[in-house]
């Protein structure tokens, strides 16, 4: 009779144990979303859009990636189905939206040649008034 018993025992602990690790794992695709759709916001603003699109080869098989401009906003949805594809029509999903920045003009390829100096070429530039004290190395 006690073979029974733990029989079925056993097998509603192997269920309940099922049900978790599939919660862990939507939680850990949702999270990913969320991380996805945060950097691909931030890279579509800077019209990359192609770079956002890209986010998808970082995310499990049959991941969606929407970038939607709208405006001076850059939406981007991102799709997942938890747990590979076991769960059919269930997909855990993150939207971030980002404003577009500016655009900023592209360097001249000169160098920098460090801090500016004074004409004569030995003296460095006199520190303004009030400011701390260069400590020696």
């Amino acid at each position: 009779m006690v073979t029974v018993e733990a029989a079925i025992a056993l097998g509603g602990l192997v269920l309940v144990l099922a049900v978790v690790l599939a919660g862990i794992g939507a939680a850990v695709a949702r999270i990913r979303c969320v991380d996805a759709a945060g950097e691909g916001a931030r890279r579509a603003s800077r019209d990359d859009v192609a770079g956002a699109q890209a986010l998808a080869r970082d995310l499990p098989a049959g991941a969606e990636v929407v970038v939607t401009p709208s405006g001076d906003l850059v939406r981007v949805l991102v799709r997942v189905p938890p747990l590979g594809g076991a769960l059919p029509g269930f997909r855990v999903s993150a939207e971030a939206v980002a404003a577009r920045e500016p655009v900023v003009a592209a360097p001249t390829g000169e160098p920098d040649d460090g801090p500016p100096t004074s004409p004569e070429a030995d003296e460095p530039v006199p520190r303004p008034a009030g400011a701390p004290e260069e400590l020696p190395p």
